[in-house]
């Protein structure tokens, strides 16, 4: 973040500044223990949390900067304390928004977005990876995927930037709309539409609306690329009809590669637009986003070689199927979060990679609504039809996969049914040996990260 003065971000929010008007700020934090001189600190007011009530902690480890809403909150602080600096706001997130966009505003920086049911942290990624063959790049860090992650990811841009690429997660309608309100992207991109979700927004229908939220702030001289195997994105014509956005923007459908070589642990090669791609992260899911990545690329006029060369270096984000070598077997975490479109992709990639017996550990998918059954289900069908070895089933919905698995005519997967993550991290680590490969995966929600981290630290027979 470029050293900026509270002033101006202040006017841009159209606060009122409070205290000692001539700071400057080069830094903003929405986690009070994370709040250092020279930041900015943001009192977000949750459903169970509120930031106001950490304003003085953040003060004593050397904040100086707030912005505010509560105004009795605020005129503590400057009183107590006439060396800080209260922006008091109506409302801090829709101020911090206003804020980022005045940022970003003094900037001539490439900016895109990437947001879909599943596979847009990789997408992401990838992206970063191609535009940074040719543009100094930046991208949303970790999860922050929220509109506080937004505005938070535009501050860490400078003069240095030329391109932010942005991932934009969902929680309902209007969330995506909001947050293109403030970034406003030249190009966008959406890698499917599943059923993440269907239990807040009740169908793929809606769903869909909401995903092409995206294009809102467009205009005719941005672009919209998308998954054309996706349902709701396969036709031009059918994305223009959903999408409430109706100027003449750009809308680029990226089909499948021509051919998709597996070489297990090792990543894949595929083929896109008569040209030989190498990706080194498993999982043959991953070619289609690769794809997507490239045809961004294209659009701001980066090679073939610079594509290729940028795609063959990256590596895999933290669990999200890392591979992992550990004491002579191989963990494949790929437990930051699910779906079934994702399971099953999981536990392809675990089929492939070569080892002597594959296991899955495999917890509750969270937000499927009406389809948690039907998605249970067919994620154990899945695990029967790829031949994994053992499935140790943990959650509410464990039952299930046990019915997908034995509804799969000769199947021959031994299914472990468990009710705690502690249970099944010392399961693994009874059946585990040398030469295996054990998939763990579920919704951040469950916690299943706690079996892969024990299977890390724990001794493999």
């Amino acid at each position: 973040m470029r050293k900026t003065a509270v002033s101006f971000l202040n006017d841009s929010c159209s606060g009122r500044l409070l205290g000692n008007s001539d700071l400057a700020v080069s830094d903003v934090k929405i986690d009070s223990r994370e709040a250092r001189s020279g930041d900015l600190f943001v009192c977000v007011v949750g459903e169970i949390n509120d930031g106001h009530k950490y304003a003085g902690s953040a003060y004593e480890s050397g904040c100086r900067a707030f912005l505010m809403s509560d105004a009795a909150a605020a005129e503590d602080m400057v009183s107590a304390h006439p060396d800080a600096a209260v922006i008091l706001a109506e409302d801090t997130v829709k101020a911090f928004e206003e804020m980022a966009a005045a940022y970003l505003g003094q900037f001539h920086i490439l900016k895109l977005a990437v947001t879909g049911s599943v596979g847009k942290t990789t997408t992401k990624m990838l992206t970063a990876a191609v535009m940074g063959s040719k543009y100094n790049t930046i991208c949303t860090q970790k999860n922050l995927n929220t509109n506080l992650g937004m505005a938070i990811t535009a501050f860490s841009a400078d003069e240095s930037t030329e391109a932010i690429v942005f991932e934009m997660g969902m929680d309902g309608k209007g969330q995506i709309a909001e947050e293109v309100s403030f970034i406003k992207p030249d190009l966008a991109i959406i890698t499917n539409i599943g059923i993440s979700h269907m239990e807040r927004l009740g169908s793929r229908d809606a769903i869909a609306d909401a995903k092409l939220e995206i294009v809102g702030m467009f205009t005719d001289a941005d672009t919209l690329v998308v998954n054309g195997e996706s349902d709701y994105l396969r036709t031009e014509e059918e994305i223009r009809e959903r999408a409430l956005n109706k100027s003449a923007f750009s809308v680029k459908i990226v089909r499948a590669p021509e051919k998709i070589v597996n070489k297990g642990l090792d990543g894949i090669d595929f083929e896109f637009g008569g040209h030989t791609y190498s990706l080194p992260i498993i999982g043959e899911q991953n070619a289609i986003d690769a794809c997507l990545a490239i045809t961004a690329g294209e659009c701001f006029g980066i090679t073939y070689e610079e594509a290729y060369e940028a795609l063959s270096k990256v590596e895999s984000t933290d669990r999200r199927l890392k591979v992992e070598h550990v004491g002579g077997a191989v963990l494949l975490d790929d437990s930051y979060n699910a779906s079934p479109d994702s399971m099953k992709a999981g536990l392809a990639a675990l089929a492939a990679a070569e080892g002597k017996r594959k296991i899955a550990i495999l917890s509750d998918m969270y937000e499927l609504g009406d389809a948690e059954e039907e998605g249970h289900f067919e994620v154990g069908v899945a695990v029967a039809e790829n031949g994994i070895d053992i499935l140790i089933a943990l959650g509410e919905n464990s039952s299930l996969y046990a019915q997908g698995v034995n509804s799969v005519k000769d199947s021959r997967t031994t299914v472990i049914e468990l009710g705690t993550n502690k249970s099944a991290a010392e399961m693994a680590l009874q059946i585990l040996s040398e030469g295996d490969v054990v998939l763990v995966k579920g919704s951040n929600g469950t916690k299943v990260s706690e079996v892969a981290e024990s299977i890390r630290k724990g001794s493999i027979q």
